[in-house]
This record gives structure tokens, sequence and C-alpha cells, in this order.
């Protein structure tokens, strides 16, 4: 397996953020904080709240800080309350600006795949479970969906590069907020060069004519109504079209209308700006959306694998530290550990292709995140035994295997923090 040099600078480009005099002044809440050498310092702080912390604090901070010193788990140096007090004086915009910058170093350094010179950029949205408390209520709206009324909802939105696993953007905001709404955000931080995957709830006119204008490609699923064009396509033998479509505005796009017939019977519609029926068959854009899953996929990692609704904070400026940190953490271990699995994975020969654990690199970084950030002499050799224990957990891809969505339900009763598992 290769020595991931390359990949192993990603944790070093961190480093070097945050080590940034201008960029620690710039993201703390107050001038005066960090002006004193302390065991918190901004540093450690900044990476124990990327430490995926899924378990009660003061075992988090227990465990991280034996390994951090190399002393017994069993004694406190310390406390939780410590922490809660320095956390505060670090404003969330820290992770956010990290996230970007690794992102962006990500595009500029490494090696990524790509559709035809594209990045394929999926958009979607879910909702994320906080504490209720008068401080969230104000930020994120009073949406208690609870009997007992522990807990609201916000709503969430990525932008996932689906061919790389790596989401490119992320917002989180009122639970009313529309899903199109959060979309805009996103796309204005974005580079060009994108070709954008849309589900049915996203087509709008002005969506439309919002994303028409970013000059990036696109391919919107509509439904049977979305308009009158679509709607006499949808009453025609022919199953792939170019139509005119007119926009509110008076301004007439070119489109392309093709109906993709699903395993299950089902039939789908896509309205999309790659008009090219040679390079893009019918076929290719049915595997193109289909593609469309993986942001699907990356919110049960995130919601699953990292906990990242189980946050440890109350306060809005703790709960969106931890969104943009678990995002954080999660962007790295994809993109410096999943890559090189996945290329010695296409060289094992086996009855079946096989692909990444997620779950088990996840779990692995977290559980070698100190020596990856605070032992920079074994850095490499930290990283290439990550990728080495995670190889080997690796699944298979069975091929066909299809499994019915689950029903939506309503909300059910969830316990208060006081009983969140120390394990």
């Amino acid at each position: 397996m290769v020595r991931p040099k390359n990949h192993a600078k990603l944790v070093n480009e961190i480093l070097k953020i945050i080590s940034n005099a201008d960029f620690i002044s710039s993201h703390k809440t107050s001038r005066k904080y960090f002006t004193r050498d302390r065991i918190w310092n901004f540093q450690t702080a900044f990476l124990f709240i990327c430490s995926i912390l899924n378990k009660r604090i003061q075992s988090e901070i227990d465990v991280f800080f034996s390994k951090l010193y190399s002393f017994p788990e069993e004694l406190r140096l310390v406390s939780a309350s410590a922490f809660t007090q320095c956390r505060d004086k670090i404003s969330y915009t820290a992770f956010r600006q990290v996230h970007k910058d690794l992102v962006s170093y990500f595009y500029d350094c490494m090696h990524f795949k790509c559709f035809y010179g594209m990045r394929l950029i999926a958009i979607d949205g879910t909702t994320f479970t906080l504490p209720k408390t008068k401080e969230t209520v104000r930020e994120f709206g009073d949406n208690v969906l609870s009997e007992h009324g522990k807990w609201i909802k916000a709503k969430v939105s990525f932008a996932t590069d689906v061919l790389n696993n790596i989401c490119v953007q992320a917002c989180i905001g009122s639970y009313k907020s529309s899903e199109g709404k959060q979309a805009r955000q996103l796309i204005d931080h974005m580079d060009k060069n994108n070709l954008y995957l849309f589900d049915r709830g996203y087509f709008t006119w002005n969506f439309f004519e919002y994303v028409v204008s970013s000059g990036s490609a696109y391919c919107f699923r509509v439904k049977r109504n979305a308009c009158k064009q679509v709607e006499l396509f949808v009453n025609q033998n022919d199953n792939d079209v170019l139509v005119n479509i007119s926009i509110p505005k008076g301004k007439t796009i070119k489109v392309r209308l093709v109906k993709i017939r699903l395993s299950s019977g089902e039939q789908e519609y896509l309205l999309t700006s790659l008009l090219d029926r040679k390079r893009f068959s019918l076929n290719k854009l049915k595997h193109l959306y289909h593609l469309r899953w993986s942001v699907e996929e990356q919110y049960k990692d995130v919601k699953h694998a990292l906990s990242i609704e189980n946050f440890t904070g109350k306060k809005v400026n703790s709960i969106k530290q931890e969104f943009y940190a678990n995002i954080l953490t999660y962007n790295l271990s994809m993109m410096m550990c999943k890559p090189v699995i996945d290329k010695a994975m296409k060289k094992k020969k086996a009855r079946y292709k096989y692909k990444t654990n997620k779950r088990a690199l996840i779990a692995k970084v977290k559980q070698c995140f100190v020596k990856l950030f605070f032992h920079p002499e074994t850095l490499i050799e930290t990283v290439e035994q990550i990728i080495i224990s995670v190889a080997r957990e690796s699944v298979p891809i069975r091929k066909g295997r299809k499994y019915e969505r689950s029903k939506s339900y309503k909300a059910k009763l969830k316990f208060s923090r006081a009983y969140t598992s120390v394990v």
C-alpha cells in the first residue's frame, strides 16, 4: 500500500491555520482571551471539539488528556466546567472557516474525481434535533414536535461532492427555512464548474432561474406537473427531447427532458442542461442521478456514525461549533484515508468489489485523533496504520440489493440530555 505522504499534509494544513495569530484573533470572542499559556489554549480546545464528541463531556475530556499526556484515565486533570468556559471564548466561525479552507486545499493540491471535468455536487436538506433552550428557540424557532417539549428542530442543508464523498458546503438554520433558500446560500459560496443534482422538491421558477444564472450545469428531478413543458412531455411517447422553457422574467432557456424507467417500474423525469445526447446517453443520466443518493448516505454517516445530533453544549455557539467541527473531521477522514483504501481495494482479487467501511474509518480516526494532531513526528506512520487497519474491514459491494424506504412517523419522545449515555 502506498505511503500516504500527500494525504498526511491535510493534518498539517489544519494545524497551520489554527496556529496563525491572525486567525486566532479573528475568531475569539474577546481580545483579552487566550493571552496566557494555559492547558486549554485555542488550539487544544479547537482540536478537542473536532475529536467527535459523542459521550458524556467529562469522559471525553479524561480520555483526551490521558492520551495527550500519557497518564491513567482514572486521574482527572481538567474539569468539564473549565472546558465549558473555554469554548465560549471561541466563535463557531473558526470551525466554519477551517472547514472551508480544508476543502479549498483539497481541490487545489490533491487529486480528486470529477464528472467530465466538473465537480458533481448534490444539494439536499434534512432536519437536526437540538436541545430546547430560550437561546435555541430564538435562533431556530419554536417548533417543538414532542409532547413534553424537550427538544426542537433545525433545518440543515449539505452540498456534497458525491464522487469524493466530501461535504463541500453546509449550513444550519431555522426549521422554517426553505430548502431552496438554504441551497442558494450554499451555491453563493461555491466555485464554478459544478454539475448540481437536485431532488423533486427544489424545482421552482425562481430557484431554477437562480441556478441557471450561476453558470454551472444542473440536473433536476421534476414532478409531472412542474411546468407546462413537462406536462406535455409526460404525455408524449418520446423519452428524450430538447425544449425551450420561458421563465417568468421573459428569458428563454433550452433544456433537455428525459424519462427514466426505474427497476421498480416507477418513471422519473429529469430536466437538465446536459444537451449532448451522444455524450450523455439515457443510461448515463440514469446513473448520474442515482449518484445523488450519496448525499443521503452522508446524512446517515453524520447522524449515526458521528452522532452529530448528540450535542454536548446547549448554547447556539456550542451547537454550531460541533456542527462544523464534526463535518470538518468527517471530511478530513474521507480526504486523508478513503482514496488510498479505495485504490488498494481495486487491486484486490475477490468475488466482489470492495469499498471503504466509512464507519470503521471514522471510529479509527477518533481513536487516533491525539496521535494525528499532537505527534507530528509520527504523523505519516499513524495515517498509514489507520489505512491498513481500516482496509482490513472493507465491505463488499453487492449489486442489486434494494430496500424499501422506511415510512415517516410522527416524532417520538426523546430522552433529556441528562440521560445521555456515558459510553
